[in-house]
């Protein structure tokens, strides 16, 4: 079995002039909220059974939705941030409701096809404390490129820079062992992607290449993409 958690607590500022009273994560496309397109992919794995909600920025519209849903297959529970804690600090108070030693983690603006049980057993067989999905792209440079070498052993995280390069990137989903953050503080506000993944290489940190659809609706560009890229999702 395996939790997921899901960091939807950000305020979407680059997408206000679109969504000025919205959470990114109800963003609609084609009329459906973007989280529920995660959830429904994500319902077609058996193996997750908990889905914990990390909210923050009008949370109470995300547990107004999703309170006491009964449309799939495993339990939804919120970790509700008070002071916003960042992706790091959100996934830190989260685990506190998790029951697996593994956990998943996802980005709640990101969609990426992504087939779980192969992520599940790369992690297994390299003994992993965390391995990332990592999705090739002609536009690494805008969210900073990440290199693995030929065992996918994860060695350099790249920052963000102008002009067009192709390479991999952080898709925004990883399978993490729960000891991970033991000593982490609770409470500490800090980004999981710029402050903790860069001190972890060198260890058992390990990429996994996704081949399937990745869009992130951060900016209002991929966001009006979405809405043509993820129409076969939209209208289940």
């Amino acid at each position: 079995m395996l939790d997921l958690i899901v960091l939807a607590g950000g305020k979407g500022t680059r997408l206000r002039t679109v969504l000025p009273d919205m959470p990114k994560v109800l963003a609609p496309i084609n009329g459906k909220p973007f989280l529920d397109i995660i959830l429904a992919f994500i319902n077609r794995y058996i193996s997750i059974k908990k889905v914990i909600l990390a909210v923050g920025y009008k949370s109470e519209m995300i547990i107004k939705r999703y309170k006491n849903c009964q449309q799939y297959g495993f339990d939804i529970l919120f970790s509700q941030e008070r002071q916003l804690l960042g992706t790091g600090g959100a996934i830190k108070k989260a685990l506190a409701i998790s029951d697996t030693e593994q956990v998943l983690v996802m980005n709640g603006d990101t969609f990426v096809e992504i087939d779980i049980g192969d992520l599940v057993r790369l992690h297994k067989k390299n003994n992993a404390s965390i391995t990332i999905a990592l999705k090739e792209t002609d536009d690494a440079a805008r969210y900073g490129s990440v290199q693995i070498d030929d065992n996918k052993r994860v060695v350099f995280f790249g920052e963000k820079e102008a002009g067009n390069v192709r390479g991999l990137i952080n898709a925004g989903v990883y399978l993490i062992n729960k000891g991970l953050f033991d000593n982490v503080e609770s409470g500490r506000v800090f980004s999981f992607e710029k402050e903790m993944l860069p001190e972890l290489v060198g260890g058992n940190v390990y990429g996994y290449v996704v081949h399937g659809r990745f869009i992130d609706i951060g900016v209002p560009s991929t966001y009006d993409m979405a809405q043509e890229y993820l129409k076969e999702y939209s209208d289940r």
